[in-house]
């Protein structure tokens, strides 16, 4: 049970997300409800405020493809905005474009964080009327709950806009409902990062003082599909990382605060228990329930797979022009290869000539492809590195190959032939009816691997060269398994440069489709303590493609697959030139946040009608 708004009568968007049981802008507005299920009468048991969260946190996954998705993830170079490579047009091409301006601004108002920091700041205030319907213990846990999350918000408004206004009361539930009194100006950068720090201080404090307490309704999946005092840690580590690193509006980076983001990394991994899966494939679609390594992530059932975003960016093989134009080396048996069964169903281990039932694509999910995962992003991965099976290559068909049986390719050599693209299937879901699979997968927010790559990139800004080689080479090691070897692909450290280009590219390969790339090339530098253009997201080391030798075979197709066209793999290109897009960084108030809220101002760089610019 969660409190909504509407915006009827409140039409200023960011006034509107504190609105949380305004239906009308009578003067005479009666809040009672004769059913008794209204705000005043919920808030009365321990099960009511307990179960506030439940709703909460299913609240909480509507922002999976916002955080993870759109705003980490799609904007980067993993992906190209041209044709699929089945023959379809891709989806909201915009983002990896980053064509993003005041009349298409990608999020409208403030990415619909506010609407989630309201249902906080509701719930502590029922907390202080009426929350000694709680145990203390009880209490305290929530509490520290609930700091964690609205600080959680707070900084995806910091990271997306700079800064936004800060609202910490339920202004409407306490009575006012007057739109002109409701419109607040955007707070400082730093008042907004001060904020941020002192929710994660109190949320750290609250859940110290809950002590031991446990609830049974978050017990499920080791407790990480709700916030708990491991998630504040981490929210925290990242926070200050960030914060040592990125400067923003008026906010300067602090060196100091890198050093802070170290104890914080440094607790979750030696305090919780959490350790790394013994595999990746274990940590991604292993027994939730037996999962050591991860934090905190959402869950889809059965009944919920078809809304999340896993099944927006899984791709169907058999749609466009994809049969009798290419042709897949994991592919070997040749009994599924035809234009209606599905022909990706074996992986094969070229090393040993096995090859491996891939039961995901065996049965698998219908539609077009929705996004296209740029070739160089393929050619990052070793093929001894058990990562690379999160991809089904697929490769173009010669014309001599086409007059030969398409069943079987002999003495198919990867390096001889022209690789078309590559199909997804990182969440591998569940059987569900009908025979097809769906996205019953865990959506991760917070994995342990993210604490050792955030630990090394820490030990880089210390000059501390062990410590770098030590953390990324756990994460390889977990992901070479059985083919590890330390003499050949183990990290030998370097300057401060190379070290931070192997972090962000050893981050790029372990969380692919896990919202983080975006926020590593906008924090990660290639210079201590240098400059905002030195930012990896405006340097060429921050390509995908970057170090890559780039061979006869490394293209990416047109639509055009008759002519061959093709396009070459980027090697050098940053995602953002910093002479004509340093201001894509930050996101744009959109126009009816700006029409709605006359004291908000836009953010540099941006349109801003009738002189609503930052800073005046």
């Amino acid at each position: 049970f969660f409190f909504t708004s509407s915006t009827n009568c409140i039409t200023s968007a960011a006034v509107a997300g504190s609105a949380l049981v305004a239906t009308s802008c009578a003067d005479d507005l009666d809040l009672s409800n004769p059913d008794g299920y209204d705000a005043g009468n919920f808030w009365r048991t321990e099960a009511n405020f307990t179960g506030n969260l439940v709703a909460l946190m299913n609240q909480w996954r509507g922002f999976d493809k916002t955080t993870l998705f759109y705003t980490g993830e799609f904007r980067t170079d993993y992906y190209w905005p041209h044709s699929g490579t089945d023959g379809s047009g891709l989806r909201e091409t915009m983002w990896p474009e980053n064509a993003i301006d005041y009349t298409t601004p990608g999020l409208t108002n403030f990415g619909g964080y506010y609407g989630m920091i309201s249902n906080c700041n509701t719930f502590l205030y029922y907390d202080e009327e009426r929350g000694d319907v709680m145990s203390e213990q009880c209490r305290e846990y929530l509490r520290g709950m609930i700091y964690g999350m609205r600080a959680y918000c707070y900084f995806q408004i910091h990271k997306l806009y700079g800064s936004g206004p800060l609202r910490i009361k339920p202004d409407v539930l306490l009575g006012n409902y007057d739109e002109v009194a409701l419109q607040m100006p955007r707070a400082t950068a730093e008042e907004i990062l001060a904020q941020i720090k002192s929710d994660i201080d109190a949320s750290l404090a609250h859940f110290n003082a809950a002590g031991n307490y446990s609830n049974s309704l978050y017990s499920g999946n080791r407790g990480h599909n709700f916030w708990t005092k491991a998630a504040t840690e981490m929210l925290a580590g990242e926070v200050y990382l960030w914060s040592g690193k990125v400067s923003t509006l008026d906010h300067q980076a602090d060196p100091a605060d890198v050093a802070k983001a170290k104890t914080y990394f440094t607790n979750v991994l030696n305090n919780y228990g959490f350790s790394l899966m013994p595999t990746f494939e274990d940590a991604i679609n292993g027994n939730k329930s037996a999962n050591t390594e991860v934090i905190l992530a959402t869950y889809y059932s059965e009944t919920e797979a078809t809304t999340n975003w896993f099944n927006y960016i899984t791709y169907d093989p058999t749609t466009g022009g994809s049969p009798n134009n290419f042709w897949s080396c994991v592919e070997k048996d040749g009994t599924t290869w035809s234009t209606t069964a599905n022909r990706l169903t074996y992986w094969y281990d070229p090393l040993n000539n096995t090859k491996e039932r891939n039961t995901f694509y065996n049965e698998r999910m219908t539609g077009q492809q929705h996004q296209a995962v740029r070739n160089a992003y393929w050619y990052r991965f070793d093929q001894e590195d058990s990562r690379i099976k999160q991809f089904q290559p697929i490769y173009l068909i010669k014309p001599e190959e086409k007059a030969a049986d398409l069943q079987y390719i002999p003495n198919f050599d990867f390096n001889d032939h022209i690789l078309a693209g590559c199909y997804v299937w990182k969440y591998h879901g569940s059987m569900g009816t009908g025979g097809r699979m769906i996205g019953t997968n865990e959506m991760p927010y917070y994995r342990l691997a993210q604490v050792y790559l955030n630990l090394a990139e820490i030990a880089n800004y210390e000059g501390n060269n062990s410590d770098v080689v030590r953390y990324i080479n756990a994460i390889r090691e977990r992901a070479y398994g059985s083919n590890w070897d330390v003499t050949k692909y183990g990290y030998t450290a370097g300057d401060f440069k190379a070290n931070e280009i192997a972090i962000l590219q050893e981050s790029a390969k372990e969380f692919f489709q896990e919202g983080k790339r975006w926020w590593d090339l906008r924090r990660m530098t290639a210079v201590k303590g240098g400059q905002d253009s030195d930012h990896l997201i405006f340097r060429p080391e921050g390509c995908i493609g970057y170090g890559l030798t780039v061979g006869p075979n490394m293209y990416e197709v047109t639509a055009n697959y008759d002519q061959l066209g093709t396009f070459t793999i980027e090697t050098n290109t940053p995602v953002l030139d910093y002479a004509t897009q340093k201001h894509l960084v930050l996101y744009p108030l959109d126009k009816t946040l700006l029409d709605g809220d006359k004291l908000l101002r836009q953010n540099p760089g941006y349109e801003a009608p009738d002189g609503q610019a930052w800073g005046q």
